[in-house]
């Protein structure tokens, strides 16, 4: 598919078939998750794969019921860091010094750019700010999944908390923010037979 069929192709499932993905897709949609655009290139989330069966039975209860996140083949959880602070800011750019081979301190103009800009931020808008990164890898993955064949569902509702105790996310420094099932739609899926519904383009598209 091209990747205009494939958006037309994919939908939010409902129901999964209990066939699983093979490990080197799930490679890819994990790369593709990491290769993904964020604000001055920070990443502050993390992504975990669910694959174990028993866990997802625990996060069924945090899920309103939800059977798919029992279901699927795999279940990816976008989590963010809760400690965006000056060390995250200086672990990140050491980083980018050491990957792109420049010397110690060559982007300190740059990094205190950043600092200026993040560090003047209140604790609930650093969360907002980091829950909106991982919607834009949420995005990214969606789509390469669905280039990939692979069916997903993004949720948003859930109970955080809830999923935080069971994956003891806190003493990783992280908190879930957005969550995705992935694996083949069921035949007994009928969503799958829905026209899919958007505004339509002349009405979408504004020309300035």
């Amino acid at each position: 598919m091209n990747i205009i069929e494939a958006l037309n192709w994919r939908y939010a499932v409902r129901q999964f078939s209990p066939e699983k993905i093979a490990p080197a897709v799930i490679q890819k949609l994990v790369e593709a998750t990491r290769l993904s655009a964020s604000a001055y290139g920070l990443q502050p989330y993390r992504l975990l794969v669910v694959r174990n069966r028993e866990t997802r039975n625990q996060l069924l209860k945090h899920s309103f019921g939800q059977e798919k996140v029992r279901d699927c083949s795999h279940l990816f959880v976008l989590a963010i860091n809760t400690e965006i602070n000056e060390a995250f800011l200086d672990q990140h750019f050491n980083m980018v010094e050491q990957q792109r081979d420049l010397p110690s301190g060559a982007l300190n103009g740059f990094a205190n750019h950043v600092k200026d800009v993040m560090l003047s931020m209140t604790q609930a808008e650093l969360k907002v700010w980091a829950e909106n990164q991982a919607h834009i890898a949420l995005g990214n993955l969606l789509t390469v999944a669905a280039i990939e064949g692979v069916d997903a569902c993004p949720m948003a509702g859930f109970d955080k908390s809830g999923f935080d105790a069971v994956l003891q996310l806190p003493r990783l420094g992280l908190a879930s923010a957005v969550i995705c099932t992935l694996g083949q739609r069921a035949d007994t899926d009928l969503s799958a037979d829905y026209p899919k519904v958007r505004v339509p383009s002349a009405e979408f598209c504004l020309d300035m």
